[in-house]
């Protein structure tokens, strides 16, 4: 793949990314409109309370104010785009994953609490007097106020928690449309959800901060107000006062409800604009310039390093298989020039067939450490293990049946009968010149390493750190198993269709190779599926969506081509498990 096709994509990322910040700028002047129209409601007099609020949102007061906010806003936007375009690595253990998205998780922290702190600093300069400073004339000398600290401290708490709810231990995604609507009717829907929700979801955090805060506040108030060398007042110092002030609760609710609303739209214009359709082509045009290459959905669907990428090709690919008289499947079954060949099927089936049966391999191998699946091969080895000792029992009875009677063998007796004392089987000197190890010493190193094991897992810490738990892979896998959904389909769906539309064959051909491999990866699902692991629960909607679509996808072509099936496919176990699979499901 060409550095000029991945660095297009990485300019639309940028792009989509550029108006994603551009949006969170622009609706933090409509959550502050409504934060006022919140705290300046006046009954009596509506048109004096909405002109009022909208001549304080225009006023060059709020828009120099709110100068901080928006670079916060920007470096919020910022470390978002480097999680959605982080590659995605897996990490065996969370050593492992502290070195990897460590750095990247604290710097998303910081910005959290920067837009929190902020966001409470320029609010609360539109509030009462009593809640508008940090310090204030008490009895002659400056005091701290306890509800401006309350106030600052709602904000950082509010940002820390949406960060250790959404973010610590998830990777941000994106949930790609079903039904295609246009960005304005999906930016309104979004706007009046976030804005019902929020109000109810910022409850919890609300009364857990002024909980916390009435047990600890007078300690943090004294070592606050000793810091800036001023006295503290005693305001908010016991449950009682925190719970009987009617009006501080209300702001702290409020304020929570705007951070908690600013942030999940934020996230939320980086899912919708990520989510938009690519300019993917089928086949490249020999006369493009090189100043604006075209990318391919092959060249999309090589991008490994950048998921979102991957999905986008995949869903574009999906999207246009299933269309009825789809012009991307009419260009995938043409005959290209020169020579008259399938290049656009040839490439997109290697890439397609190549992306299954690397993923079919890679759950293959993480399923062996599973120790279910891990058992049951163990059980069939065993089976044979017992068929095999049973043989060498039965020969070794003829054996000496045939010595009792004077019956002499046709070969030299082997080690396993020799009657040379175990001294001499160690003294003698084996056929291959090497000298083996005795079975005690393999089992003494066998127990000191288990020991070992054993004492190094007794140390705090060591196995939480440097251990691999159980189907981790797996479940990785798993969850970043959405382009697999959609490629699966999607060759499901332009194999369908060629019987109709493939006037070349181009298909045929490669048939017998794309229906294996979506039997193989059916097989391993349904392996996976009963050994009913711990960790697969947790990717359950996952797990169910990726097998539902290979066993959907796996179905509509042996179904499709089922009277071919014996043509296709060499005879034998394969051939039989797809014909009942066909007729059973």
């Amino acid at each position: 793949m060409s550095n000029a096709a991945m660095l297009s994509c990485k300019l639309a990322l940028f792009r989509r990314c550029v108006r994603a910040v551009l949006l969170s700028v622009a609706v933090q002047f409509l959550l502050l409109a409504i934060f006022l129209l919140f705290v300046n409601f006046e009954l009596w007099h509506p048109l004096q309370w909405v002109a009022g609020t909208l001549r304080l949102v225009c006023s060059f007061y709020t828009w120099f104010a709110s100068i901080p906010l928006i670079g916060a806003v920007v470096l919020y936007g910022i470390t978002l785009s480097q999680q959605h375009l982080a590659e995605r690595r897996y990490c065996s253990t969370r050593y492992r994953w502290m070195l990897n998205n460590g750095p990247r998780k604290l710097l998303f922290l910081g910005a959290h609490l920067l837009v929190g702190y902020l966001t409470a600093w320029l609010y609360t300069g539109y509030l009462h007097s009593d809640y508008r400073h940090l310090l204030y004339r008490c009895y002659g000398r400056d005091c701290l106020s306890s509800y401006h600290v309350y106030l600052l401290g709602m904000g950082i708490a509010a940002g820390c928690y949406y960060f250790v709810s959404v973010h610590l231990h998830y990777e941000v995604t994106i949930d790609y449309p079903i039904v295609e609507q246009s960005s304005p009717k999906k930016l309104r829907e979004l706007l009046f959800a976030t804005l019902k929700t929020a109000p109810i979801n910022s409850l919890l955090p609300t009364l857990s901060y002024s909980l916390i805060f009435a047990l600890l506040g007078s300690f943090a108030r004294q070592r606050f107000s000793h810091l800036l060398g001023v006295d503290a007042d005693d305001r908010l110092v016991s449950i009682l006062d925190v719970a009987s002030n009617v009006r501080c609760l209300f702001y702290a609710w409020l304020l929570s409800s705007q951070i908690l609303s600013n942030m999940h739209l934020m996230k939320r214009f980086y899912a919708m604009l990520l989510s938009e359709e690519l300019p993917l082509i089928v086949s490249r045009n020999r006369l493009a310039s090189d100043k604006q290459p075209e990318v391919t959905v092959v060249t999309g669907l090589g991008l490994f390093n950048i998921y979102v990428v991957q999905c986008l090709a995949a869903h574009f690919l999906y999207a246009a298989s299933k269309r009825k008289d789809s012009p991307v499947r009419r260009e995938i079954f043409q005959l290209t020039e020169p020579g008259n060949r399938p290049a656009n099927w040839r490439e997109l089936c290697d890439q397609c067939v190549s992306i299954v049966g690397n993923f079919t391999d890679e759950l293959s191998d993480s399923m062996r450490q599973i120790s279910v699946i891990k058992g049951s091969e163990q059980h069939l080895t065993t089976a044979h293990s017992d068929i095999n000792a049973a043989l060498l029992a039965e020969k070794v009875l003829l054996r000496q049946y045939n010595q009792l009677y004077g019956i002499r063998s046709a070969v030299a007796p082997s080690s396993e009968t020799s009657p040379e004392p175990r001294h001499q089987q160690w003294n003698a000197k084996p056929q291959d010149g090497i000298r083996h190890v005795p079975s005690w010493c393999e089992r003494l190193s066998t127990q000191l390493e288990e020991s070992l094991q054993r004492v190094l897992r007794r140390i705090p810490g060591i196995v939480y750190l440097f251990g691999e738990s159980e189907g981790a892979k797996t479940l990785f896998l798993v969850e970043h198993s959405l382009p697999i959904v959609w490629v699966t389909q999607a060759l499901a769906h332009i194999c369908v269709a060629s019987l109709k539309e493939d006037r070349y064959g181009v298909v045929q051909d490669d048939l017998p190779t794309i229906i294996k491999a979506l039997h193989r990866l059916k097989c391993e699902l349904d392996k996976l599926s009963s050994s009913n692991t711990s960790n697969l629960k947790a990717a359950t909607v996952s797990f169910n969506y990726l097998r539902c679509a290979v066993r959907r996808s796996l179905y509509n072509v042996c179904n499709s081509f089922y009277d071919y099936l014996e043509d296709i496919m060499t005879p034998g176990e394969e051939l039989r498990q797809l014909q009942s699979f066909v007729h059973h499901g």
